[in-house]
């Protein structure tokens, strides 16, 4: 092999590395935002791409000779080309011109193809010249997302210098707000009650608190119900629906450090980046990210694989093998069960953040917590067919049955701490999950996504109560004040 064909290896197999890998992590980036960037991660795939095109090209040449290498050149840059352009298709492109979009690329890109596969010298350089084009613009895209995360940086920062406490409870009481993601009431409830086969606990739970059977969310996604509840706002109009951008200096979370010891324990949002400033103790449990290498394999399958191969058998069992390691983590810990567990003395007052990742898609644990070897991992659910909309739905009721179970063990360890009489516990949502034929997925004007729960216990309550009040959730902070207000022993006027 001369040193033109070495040459023109390794340039292939950069480009091919830079279409595969870079352009969907560059896209997930810019699509998530929120999320802080492992460097380390995002370095180690790339370089292993290339070491691995490469190698194969090394390989071919080797055992077949020159035209064997050629012919694995010209693979290598026929996937370049379908994975670029189907994520170009996937991320940029409206869902109603996607059809066009694929017409006009084909009738622009086929005879380029079709002249490198014959071996035609202009048209493999035009091939290359194009490559390198695409590799400049990754470049310059994942620069751009490196000046934005310095903006989101410098946001935090001015956020923090500008909060202004809020008087909390100040007679040794405690306050847990558990998110919950992905719960809908609507899933939960037999004759409008709690569903005693299938949220047992929190059936219990709604004996001794105050229940709003109808509070609602106003959001469908998490990237606004989150923020939206952190800052109480019912019009988030001004969202950039990206986590670190929707914050103001009206967060709760930062007021209330201000009187009580912050402690959060969340689900892959950056918590711990928002409110480093803020938290006595922080932690952010991994799900779908791609800050460890897991899930960074995790963002690259679903956004380089075009879907028509992902749902393949060989696909899903590639992707499992992949995942492996995935569903190994799923199984050490989930953020509710370890939130006592953070050094909390409890000496004096505390205010702990809980957001369960739980019951949200996959819907891979069965109600005795065990992983279930099919499993739903997102997608339109508008695509599937009424009986698979059923068994898709048996699958959540069943993640939402393990939900429960999990929360009895969180109220198990409150009351073995001697926590759980003289504490606020708040139980909610951001959105719920529809499988309504018609309608499947998030739409917010049906029950099953708008309404959620939102239950409200207060220290030393003993008896239910159902407040018909239709509540926001976004209005929880207002009614945990008043709780606590009313809590305050009446000084009789002299």
């Amino acid at each position: 092999m001369n040193s033109g064909s070495v040459f023109e290896a390794v340039l292939i197999a950069i480009n091919v590395v830079t279409l595969s890998l870079m352009v969907p992590l560059n896209s997930h980036i810019l699509a998530h935002p929120f999320e802080p960037v492992c460097i380390s991660c995002l370095l180690t795939v790339y370089g292993g791409g290339i070491l691995v095109a490469g190698f194969s090209l090394f390989l071919a040449n080797w055992w077949g000779g020159e035209k064997i290498a050629l012919r694995v050149q010209k693979f290598l840059t026929v996937i370049g080309i379908v994975s670029f352009l189907h994520l170009i298709q996937l991320t940029m492109v409206p869902s109603g011109m996607r059809t066009l979009y694929v017409i006009v690329c084909v009738v622009m890109l086929a005879p380029a193809v079709i002249g490198f596969l014959r071996g035609q010298k202009k048209t493999v350089i035009l091939v290359h010249q194009f490559f390198f084009l695409l590799f400049l613009y990754e470049v310059f895209n994942f620069g751009r997302v490196m000046l934005q995360a310095r903006e989101v940086e410098a946001n935090i920062e001015s956020t923090h210098d500008r909060v202004e406490p809020v008087a909390l409870d100040e007679d040794g009481h405690h306050v847990f707000w558990i998110i919950f993601d992905e719960f809908s009431l609507v899933q939960s409830l037999e004759r409008d009650k709690f569903d005693v086969n299938v949220v047992p606990n929190l059936a219990t739970f709604s004996r001794t608190s105050t229940w709003y059977p109808y509070a609602r969310t106003l959001f469908k996604s998490t990237e606004r119900a989150i923020p939206a509840l952190l800052l109480g706002k019912k019009d988030v109009t001004d969202f950039k629906g990206e986590f670190l951008y929707d914050f103001n200096s009206q967060n709760y979370l930062s007021s209330i450090a201000q009187n009580m010891e912050v402690f959060i324990v969340g689900n892959y949002l950056p918590y711990c980046h928002a409110f480093k400033e803020v938290a006595e103790r922080c932690r952010v449990y991994l799900e779908g990210g791609f800050t460890d290498y897991v899930h960074l394999a995790n963002s690259v399958w679903r956004r380089s694989v075009p879907g028509v191969l992902r749902d393949t058998k060989a696909g899903r069992k590639l992707r499992r093998l992949i995942l492996l390691q995935s569903d190994q983590l799923a199984l050490q810990g989930r953020p509710i069960t370890r939130t006592l567990s953070m050094g909390q003395s409890f000496d004096h007052p505390t205010f702990t953040f809980i957001h369960e990742g739980l019951p949200h898609f996959p819907y891979r644990f069965k109600s005795n917590g065990d992983l279930r070897q099919r499993a739903y991992d997102g997608g339109p659910l508008r695509e599937m067919s009424r009986d698979e909309l059923e068994e898709m739905q048996q699958f959540y009721r069943e993640q939402v049955t393990y939900t429960d179970s999990l929360f009895g063990e969180f109220v198990a360890q409150l009351k073995a701490k001697e926590l759980y009489d003289q504490s606020y516990i708040v139980i909610m949502s951001d959105h719920g999950i529809s499988f309504d034929p018609l309608k499947p997925g998030r739409h917010l004007e049906l029950e099953q996504v708008a309404r959620v729960p939102f239950l409200l216990k207060s220290p030393g309550q003993t008896r239910g109560v159902v407040n018909p009040q239709p509540v926001h959730t976004a209005e929880f902070f207002e009614i945990l004040l008043d709780e606590m207000e009313k809590a305050k022993p009446q000084i009789p006027a002299t």
